[in-house]
């Protein structure tokens, strides 16, 4: 029996539990040796990973604890990856290391004297330097980007602003997240309409508009499958209370396995992901997890006209791109109940184009090269 050919050989990189383009599943399957380190969030930080697959196969997997100080966070995220990096690896082994954040960039001159690395930078998002904190966070990002050979971007919006204009070219371009159909069986209400929400909770997304729209609807229920801090959640149970909508609502603020996330998706018509659309917003200019998710459960999207993602739902129609406010969601749930098979199509069509092997061998080609 012949030796099965990889796409790729030894290859260290980020994924989570949450939405994160199914990148573990593609290079655990292409990637002759992978090494991946599941980051959370710093709200639940307790669930971090690190998972080794040999050949396609999961050989072992650690639990990795960090903290919720954001000093110690981002120190123990540092110390933990050159760990990864120094006893995964071997000193003779060609790694690809494609990180989505700077930390993995620190000491590259360190890496490459005991390992065999290439760096691959894979920018995730852009933060308008609004404050002192976020102009040194940017200013590392493209101190970096300027002196790595590689470098994608999780969307146009970054593209421009680290180069200037979009560049696409063999060592620089745009890599949006794939998609990976679920093909869940719906079980939809005809009497009720369903609306999903899902990711960290934050007032930047317009959830408050919802809040009215159900408050004017009691025939349509919302699922917040997501984590908010403790301020914020007081807050919203306060309006679901006032706006007395308490049984058209579900939000138990945690996250969900995929399995429990499944089973609401098939029940829900439509996800919802109404940003801010101020260019301080950094969704504005990434490709934000929450609507490939939705879209990989089958579900068409409302979001609004924020990132290059909203390019994509107009010319699918897979769904509804609309302004923040309460009377733009209300026009928009009319139109999909009107037509929903249509936006159904549309999703298929969408996740077609993304679907995640197609769309990773294609655009990351280089990467086979490296090996």
């Amino acid at each position: 029996m012949s030796e099965k050919k990889f796409r790729y050989g030894n290859i260290f990189t980020y994924s989570s539990l949450q939405f994160s383009g199914n990148l573990e599943e593609y290079f655990a399957k292409h990637a002759k040796k992978l090494v991946v380190f599941l980051i959370m969030p710093r709200l639940k930080n307790k669930d971090n990973l690190v998972r080794l697959y040999k050949e396609g196969k999961l050989i072992k997997e650690e639990k990795v604890q960090l903290s919720d100080n954001i000093f110690l966070y981002y120190f123990l995220w540092l110390l933990n990856y050159w760990r990864i990096i120094f006893s995964y690896f071997s000193f003779n082994e060609k790694i690809i290391s494609l990180s989505f954040h700077p930390i993995s960039l620190f000491g590259i001159s360190l890496q490459k004297m005991f390992r065999h690395i290439t760096f691959v930078f894979w920018i995730g998002d852009y933060f308008p330097p609004t404050n002192l904190s976020l102009t040194i966070y940017q200013r590392v990002k493209q101190f970096y980007h300027d002196r790595i050979d590689y470098t994608c971007y999780l969307g146009d919006g970054i593209n421009k602003k680290m180069n200037g204009r979009i560049v696409d070219t063999n060592k620089r371009k745009t890599v949006m997240w794939g998609v990976k159909p679920k093909h869940l069986k719906r079980k939809l209400s005809k009497n009720n309409f369903v609306i999903l929400f899902v990711g960290v909770v934050k007032e930047s997304q317009g959830i408050e508009h919802i809040f009215s729209f159900l408050k004017e609807n009691n025939d349509c229920f919302l699922n917040i499958i997501g984590i908010c801090d403790a301020a914020l959640y007081k807050k919203y149970k306060k309006i679901i209370k006032e706006y007395k909508i308490e049984k058209q609502i579900f939000f138990p603020n945690k996250f969900f396995s995929d399995n429990e996330l499944n089973k609401l998706s098939q029940k829900s018509h439509v996800g919802i992901a109404i940003y801010d659309t101020d260019p301080n917003n950094p969704t504005y200019y990434t490709d934000p997890g929450k609507v490939k998710a939705y879209v990989e459960m089958g579900l068409p999207v409302i979001m609004s006209d924020v990132s290059a993602v909203s390019e994509y739902i107009k010319k699918y129609h897979s769904g509804e791109v609309i302004a923040q406010d309460t009377q733009a969601v209300k026009k928009a749930i009319a139109k999909i109940k009107k037509n929903y098979h249509l936006y159904e199509k549309g999703v298929k069509a969408m996740t077609d184009y993304f679907y995640y092997e197609n769309y990773y061998e294609k655009k990351l080609k280089f990467l086979e090269k490296l090996k």
